[in-house]
């Protein structure tokens, strides 16, 4: 084909580029899920849902199905309820957890081992961002007819003192409430040492003199979004992670695949439900995932008037005096980090974000958290896993820069011949094809290569991009912080050096003005880069600093055939089919 390689290769990097642009703005569109309008009726009359599973529960008429749920006594039982609020505190080697009697909810949960301010040695990253006003995080409720009883703010008897657990240790926390119509809801927490996840258990038990109907939801309010610092509307907040690229927002995985649901895409009253083999709340660094275990109907994903994303678990559940129902879930409560999301569930690993590089992705954070034991420097880590990549890659490099050397010393006769037959587009193709043919020459060759090594590209960049690893991970002087960009735009400026040398290694086509827009390149790169995580800035520089390398030992180590044989056949000495091949052509022209 006419088409040379120089302008391949120009496709393939635009190409690239908006794909990069592209794929980082909307990567992994949600697909469509079922809205269903909440608001006040989702708690007067819920609708009839599939209860199998659900221990303990009442066969329910059609008759009591049709009429909703509802509480069938006013009789008045003993209650039970503690006279004052009191705090529980939990530590662990990973985090310190306050729980709070009232609601039996979290009121704080700090993670040891990270930071909200890379300076301040104490200012521990704080899950929980306490409302200006409405529930807490792992509250639960009970809403029949009438509307909630109330076990959001009620006062329940805590049965457990404070814990302190080792790596090894494991605990619990119950709590106990009891209404005057007789419905008894007991919350136990379970602990381990070794583990950002803890179990959650709800019992209800109606002690009361007659059925009681209604919907039981648990749920994290008022999720991970901003944190506001005053009230009104013009408040001012601030976000749990400072990173620009990640996605903030709630997921579910259902049916195999993972939906999401953006903070800005969800509005007002919206409610989202159906049964996903967990939920997330969620920012670039951080997450907290709910997975339901049993005793559960499904989940919910909305918007408070905060404009925070909450997420939950709800069952509809009708009981019989004295018949109890029970609901299970592991509750995550921590950072995206690959080992420990994997420990609760595999699945949890997307919450990272790696999308449909995932499966090459996955193992580069392996090799890089394997480097980092060794070195100590996420930095050096980074260096060694471009060095290990350059090195399973030196084959396809290698073989695309040998094309790309052909096809630069054959352009000379390329332009020749376009000269030649300009008036016939299609004797000038065929007679470009034979002159490939007969040098062994690829048009494509330079670019496949090259095209190969594009998937582990975007696989390392969505890595080093979300990677929690990096975060307030020092490097040398003045990086201190490999997922924040470079203070002094340093790397950035290097990168662009780096990759305006490396493009005057590698052969050209002599075409000017394809040498005009390739050496644009390095400045639109630079340009891209400036922002970006130092990290994913270093990986490139080194890449380039390797491509520059290899490129010169090829340069100077190469005794190119095509370069040898091209004068020899211009003067008419070449033998065997070089020489036979443009006899029959000159033969063909003069026809």
């Amino acid at each position: 084909m006419e088409e040379d390689h120089g302008k391949r290769l120009i496709i393939a990097l635009v190409i690239s580029m908006a794909f990069l642009l592209v794929y980082q703005r909307y990567f992994a569109p949600s697909p469509p899920v079922t809205v269903q309008e909440a608001g006040k009726a989702a708690n007067k009359a819920a609708s009839p849902r599939n209860t199998s599973g659900m221990e303990g529960l009442a066969d329910t008429s059609a008759g009591a199905a049709s009429s909703g749920p509802s509480f069938a006594t006013t009789e008045k039982v003993p209650a039970i309820a503690a006279k004052e609020e009191t705090l529980v505190t939990v530590r662990t080697p990973l985090y310190t957890a306050r729980f709070t009697n009232r609601g039996a909810a979290l009121e704080s949960f700090t993670l040891v081992k990270f930071l909200e301010a890379q300076k301040n040695p104490n200012s521990n990253v704080e899950m929980i961002h306490k409302p200006l006003e409405g529930d807490l995080p792992l509250g639960a409720e009970f809403t029949g007819a009438g509307g909630p009883l109330g076990f959001g703010t009620a006062l329940f008897v805590v049965e457990g003192k404070d814990l302190v657990l080792s790596a090894s240790g494991k605990g619990q926390i119950t709590f106990r409430y009891r209404t005057p119509e007789g419905l008894e809801m007991i919350k136990t927490f379970s602990f381990s040492g070794d583990s950002y996840a803890l179990k959650a258990k709800l019992r209800i038990v109606n002690q009361g003199h007659g059925p009681l109907g209604g919907r039981l939801s648990f749920s994290w309010a008022p999720g991970m979004g901003p944190v506001p610092v005053q009230a009104g509307a013009g408040s001012k907040v601030k976000s749990l992670s400072t990173g620009r690229y990640g996605y903030k927002g709630a997921m579910a995985f259902v049916g195999g695949k993972t939906r999401k649901f953006p903070g800005k895409k969800i509005e007002g009253t919206e409610r989202f439900e159906f049964l996903p083999q967990w939920i997330a709340s969620m920012d670039m660094y951080f997450t907290v995932a709910i997975l339901p275990i049993d005793g559960l109907d499904g989940a919910f994903v909305e918007k408070n008037k905060d404009g925070r994303v909450e997420i939950g678990l709800y069952a509809q559940a009708r009981l019989d005096p004295g018949r109890e129902y029970e609901s299970n879930a592991t509750v995550y409560i921590g950072p995206k980090e690959m080992a420990a999301l994997k420990a609760v569930d595999p699945t949890l690993t997307k919450t990272i974000g790696l999308g449909i590089f995932g499966v090459i992705a996955k193992p580069l954070l392996d090799l890089l958290n394997f480097f980092n034991k060794y070195v100590n420097n996420y930095g050096v880590s980074i260096i060694f896993l471009t060095i290990l990549i350059k090195i399973v890659f030196i084959p396809f490099s290698t073989a695309s820069h040998r094309s790309m050397s052909k096809m630069s010393k054959l352009q000379p006769r390329i332009n020749a011949l376009r000269s030649k037959y300009k008036k016939d587009k299609e004797k000038l193709n065929q007679e470009i094809m034979i002159l490939y043919r007969e040098n062994k020459v690829n048009p494509a060759g330079g670019c496949l290569p090259i095209l190969v090594q594009i998937p582990v590209f975007f696989a390392l960049y969505r890595a080093l991009l979300g990677a929690i690893e990096l975060r307030h991970a020092p490097f040398i002087l003045w990086i201190t912080d490999l997922s924040a960009k470079d203070p002094y735009y340093v790397t950035p400026l290097l990168m662009g050096v780096t990759m305006f040398l490396q493009q005057k290694l590698t052969p050209t086509t002599g075409d000017p003005r394809q040498a005009k827009i390739m050496m644009f390149m390095p400045v639109a790169f630079t340009v891209l880069f400036v922002n970006l995580p130092s990290g994913l800035v270093l990986y490139w520089t080194v890449n380039n600093i390797l491509t520059i390398g290899h490129q010169y030992f090829m340069n100077r180590s190469s005794r190119d055939p095509v370069a040898e044989a091209l004068p020899a056949e211009e003067e008419g000495k070449t033998k065997g089919k070089g020489k036979k091949g443009k006899k029959k052509r000159e033969k063909e022209e003069s026809k």
